[in-house]
């Protein structure tokens, strides 16, 4: 679930953010942060952060940043990153988190508008075209599951889907991932060719349903971390340069490439000689 760390290490971030939050003194975060720091290196910077603030001899300015920063790792960060790979649960996760900052304004204006303007590139996961994986996700109640369900079967799907880049929509307080729902929220179930009427029953009743658990299937297996995308475009750029430098012969890799992966269902010998 945790793509490149273990269970493990998010529980020890999860005891990290716990200690920044309720510490009583200096010596206690010294003390707890030196027992967990071998084991939550791959943590980055949320570690660095806490030990930064409890081993230099930082002037007043600078420890009161480095407080307020800790503070939103523990408070916000944190429970965002734990749930990170889940897509299904990611519009609902984005939505929460814009709402949480547009909240904590009133703590912290600065930190919380710098976040802000950057989620604003990154309102994947509330576009039309992905708001509906909300339903497979665990975050939602079952009302508000119903209603983009309800959304959804009663919005007109277009004759053909847009392509490029999906268009962000506008995120305000009372935003809810219903209000997100538009035409191109067909694309999923279309794509799968899914039928609709299981969006009209109890949400409970869903996953009886061959196609909720085929949908949920999918979903579940979408890839939502940056850096294993980034590991596949990387793997495939080196492989296709250590072949071929010319781009168009690079395409036509790629193109065979595709074609077979759809004529063969693993790279087995015996699957092979067929």
């Amino acid at each position: 679930m945790y793509s490149s760390v273990d269970r493990t290490h998010v529980g020890l971030l999860g005891d990290m953010s716990v200690i920044v939050i309720f510490a009583e003194s200096l010596e206690v975060l010294v003390m707890a942060l030196e027992a967990l720091h071998e084991e939550a290196k791959p943590l980055g910077l949320e570690v660095s952060c806490l030990k930064t603030k409890v081993q230099l001899e930082y002037d007043e300015e600078t420890v009161v940043k480095l407080e307020r920063l800790n503070l939103f790792l523990g408070l916000f960060y944190t429970p965002m990153w734990m749930s990170s790979t889940l897509a299904a649960d990611a519009p609902a996760n984005d939505l929460q988190f814009m709402k949480d900052m547009m909240k904590f304004k009133r703590t912290d204006p600065e930190i919380a508008q710098a976040v802000l303007q950057k989620l604003e590139n990154h309102k994947w996961y509330l576009t039309q075209e992905v708001v509906p994986f909300a339903l497979f996700g665990s975050r939602l109640s079952d009302k508000e599951k119903q209603d983009i369900a309800a959304k959804l079967h009663a919005t007109e799907k277009p004759d053909s889907f847009r392509r490029g880049k999906p268009m962000f929509p506008q995120v305000t307080a009372k935003t809810t991932l219903a209000d997100l729902v538009g035409p191109e929220s067909h694309l999923l179930l279309d794509t799968l060719g899914i039928e609709y009427d299981w969006l009209l029953q109890p949400v409970a009743t869903w996953p009886r349903t061959d196609d909720y658990s085929k949908a949920l299937e999918y979903v579940s297996n979408v890839k939502v971390v940056n850096d294993i995308a980034e590991r596949g475009v990387k793997m495939m750029t080196d492989f296709a340069n250590i072949i071929t430098t010319d781009s168009q012969q690079k395409q036509y890799l790629l193109q065979t490439v595709e074609y077979n992966r759809e004529r063969f269902d693993s790279f087995k010998k015996q699957t092979l000689k067929k």
